[in-house]
């Protein structure tokens, strides 16, 4: 058993270090242009590329559940029957791919004149549509990859996305650097996206072919029962995934539609900002469930409940954290990142942190039960958050102006999360109890860091150039870490295998893969 955790550990390790170093230099990337896309496009065009980036993210993620759907076939594909029931989900993937193209490409030109009065286009409305309709050249890359993809991700060779990953978006980062450097607009700036995309998805398919030649698309052979079985997973996850997007990207397009391109633009801006409080963990989870789908299948449900709980309590401390030092640094933050005030980037930071952070402490029950084949009951809290979020947006909007488009937004998350999480443990009979004890340290963390920071604030250093706000973030962030690591220690946060765990990644790298597999056992 210690050997299957250690190697389950060394695997982890080496593929949460691929991913997490393409997922840094994809954010470093994004982050290094966009402050020069915002300069050269302004705030009103540079707000319309945002809103065109949100409509075809919306769109990518009708896939019918089948991102999650084929990653799960794959990994599962351990005899002939199953390595054949996993083609032809790859097979599916592929013909809905293109199936999506087509709609998202007819439905754009017959919408559009109605879209872009909606969203207040005004002047860029037909510069918009060009681009609108090359980036969907981008999805269609995407799309047929998707299959492929699946492969890599369900073997777990992330090393090979990892470099496809990163290094196309450097090259699409320079890329874009370039084109608005030599006067380029929305349609230029497609054209450059959509061509990084082809050459992503070039690189994903060869790496596939080449790691796993036999796991390729078809449909021969295809039964109704397995395409309905397919299909039932993926549409719960679908569903799931469809509402998560209502409440990330809605918000753009709400405040586009009634305080204009700039504002929405202002809130993209500040979106990219806190999706880096979600890029760790989100690698993390992505790295761990086909290795979770192996091991439950080997050791039974008691594993899954002991690294449901170990999960839990370690992401929980970690958004906790990372969200009040974002919430109290929001300011100074974007001022050193663009090297100016963005007043509606730093308002979505601080009123969206807080509800992604509880929304984090979700993503292993999600983990679960996407193991156990019940993505299902996901569906009920997404929904909840999405219509919580409808209900109180207009509401909000109208007594505190753009501001309360977020709050809704927040509102509905945390609400929802808290809702998925109970009838998880209540529907699975797990006892809350443990999972409420080994997340109460680090909520309370987060809440005492959070408030005292934003106090402290007031008398720590500040300016208006970037040096003062790069000396304002990094005292105000060393205030918060330093005192939520005090509440954790002294509320008892670490037991003793936590103790000797960090005493043995402390003595090296060599450490960190017993250190690993020994939390996952």
């Amino acid at each position: 058993m210690a050997s299957a955790a250690s190697t389950a550990g060394r695997r982890l390790t080496r593929n949460s270090a691929s991913l997490i170093a393409a997922r840094i230099v994809m954010a470093v990337a994004g982050l290094a242009s966009l402050p020069v896309l915002y300069d050269q496009l302004g705030a009103a065009r540079f707000g319309v590329w945002a809103l065109l980036g949100g409509l075809v993210a919306i769109v990518a993620l009708v896939d019918l559940g089948l991102g999650s759907a084929l990653v799960r076939q794959v990994a599962g594909a351990l005899s002939d029957t199953l390595h054949r029931s996993a083609r032809l989900a790859l097979g599916v993937g592929l013909v809905w791919g293109l199936v999506l193209w087509l709609v998202a490409s007819a439905g754009t030109l017959v919408g559009w004149p109605w879209l872009a009065r909606l969203l207040q286009l005004n002047e860029l409305a037909d510069e918009a549509r060009q681009a609108a309709l090359t980036l969907l050249l981008g999805l269609l890359c995407d799309g047929v990859a998707l299959p492929w993809r699946a492969v890599l991700e369900g073997t777990q060779r992330y090393t090979a996305l990892a470099w496809a990953g990163g290094g196309t978006a450097v090259l699409g980062a320079a890329l874009a650097v370039l084109v608005v450097r030599l006067g380029g607009g929305l349609l230029a700036l497609a054209v450059s996206a959509a061509a990084t995309s082809a050459l992503r998805a070039a690189l994903v398919i060869a790496a596939a072919r080449r790691w796993r030649p036999r796991l390729r698309p078809t449909l021969r052979g295809a039964r109704s029962d397995e395409l309905r079985q397919l299909l039932r997973y993926g549409l719960r996850v679908q569903v799931t995934g469809a509402a998560g997007a209502a409440n990330l990207e809605l918000d753009r397009f709400v405040l586009s539609g009634t305080a204009g391109p700039t504002v929405a633009g202002g809130f993209e801006l500040g979106s990219r900002l806190l999706n880096m409080l979600r890029l760790p963990p989100a690698i993390v989870l992505l790295t761990i469930f086909p290795m979770a789908v192996t091991r439950a299948a080997t050791e039974g449900p008691a594993w899954l409940d002991r690294f449901h709980l170990t999960a839990t309590k370690w992401l929980t401390a970690f958004a906790a954290v990372s969200s009040a030092l974002l919430v109290v640094s929001a300011d100074p933050l974007v001022r050193l990142w663009l090297g100016r005030p963005v007043w509606w980037a730093t308002v979505s930071i601080a009123v969206l942190a807080p509800s992604y952070a509880l929304n984090l402490l979700s993503g292993a029950t999600a983990i679960v039960l996407r193991v156990e084949g019940r993505p299902g009951q996901e569906t009920g809290y997404a929904l909840l958050s999405v219509l919580l979020n409808l209900a109180l947006t207009w509401p909000l909007l109208h007594l505190l102006g753009p501001a309360g488009v977020p709050l809704a937004t927040s509102i509905g998350i945390a609400v929802g999360t808290a809702y998925f999480v109970g009838r998880f443990h209540r529907t699975s009979g797990r006892p809350i109890g443990p999972v409420l004890r080994a997340v109460r340290p680090s909520l309370a963390a987060g809440a005492l860091a959070g408030l005292a920071g934003g106090f402290a604030a007031r008398v720590l250093p500040d300016g208006p150039g970037r040096l003062d706000a790069g000396l304002a973030v990094l005292t105000r962030s060393g205030v918060v870490v330093l005192l939520a690591a005090s509440v954790l220690l002294g509320t008892g946060f670490l037991d003793r295998d936590d103790r000797a765990r960090l005493r043995r990644l402390l003595r090296g790298p060599r450490s960190m893969a017993r250190t690993i597999g020994g939390a996952l056992r």
